[in-house]
């Protein structure tokens, strides 16, 4: 069955997601950054706030407390989060032509509120969506069933029609359990590749 929409993530395939580049840089007297990363953005807490549970302030408070790092200072840091999130070589181009060709284009991303709300205000990518499922939205993180089966519901897509492309296998890997097609990103070039073997793209 032809290939027709195609659903991509955003970080790591849109924008660059690098957390521990950017706590290295903000805390340089920081011995291990490693771990300061693991304990910000691997934490319960983290996932709370890509489910939506609790806002960035609230998170930062409890942070703070946790981290005894002064709220303050870990609100700039998020400030320096959201300005590390620049376009993947390519990518954007990709999404464009895409779009051009009238492909129709829907993404799936495990978010946070703000950081969402930030893209849309910096970039005009989510408007070359014609459906945009976040996590913080609904609730549900990759790779469960349930966020592919919202999207699909909601547009009335086709699975056997329908690519998913996300730098991660294991989401990828959630895709393909509900029928889906999926491309394991790794960067522009390889998806571009990827696509014309999907027919999808000539060039």
């Amino acid at each position: 069955m032809k290939i027709k929409n195609i659903v991509f993530d955003v970080g790591n395939v849109l924008v660059r997601w690098a957390p521990l580049d950017v706590v290295s840089a903000f805390f340089p007297q920081e011995k291990s950054p490693q771990d300061l990363t693991v304990k910000i953005f691997k934490s319960p807490l983290w996932y709370d706030l890509n489910l939506g549970k609790l806002t960035e302030k609230e998170a930062l408070k409890i942070y703070s407390q946790q981290l005894a790092i002064p709220e303050s200072t870990l609100t700039d840091l998020m400030i320096a989060v959201r300005e590390s999130l620049v376009p993947l070589e390519g990518s954007f181009e990709l999404l464009d032509e895409l779009h051009a060709k009238g492909v129709p284009l829907y993404s799936i991303t495990d978010n946070v509120n703000e950081i969402v709300a930030f893209l849309k205000d910096r970039y005009d990518f989510f408007d070359k969506f014609l459906g945009t499922v976040v996590s913080a939205e609904i609730g549900v993180l990759k790779p469960s069933p349930v966020i592919y089966k919202h999207l699909i519901d909601s547009y009335h897509l086709i699975p056997e029609e329908t690519v998913f492309i996300d730098d991660l296998l294991k989401n990828v890997q959630g895709a393909q359990n509900v029928g889906l097609h999926g491309i394991h990103f790794t960067d522009a070039a390889q998806c571009r590749r990827e696509l014309r073997k999907l027919s999808i793209l000539t060039t």
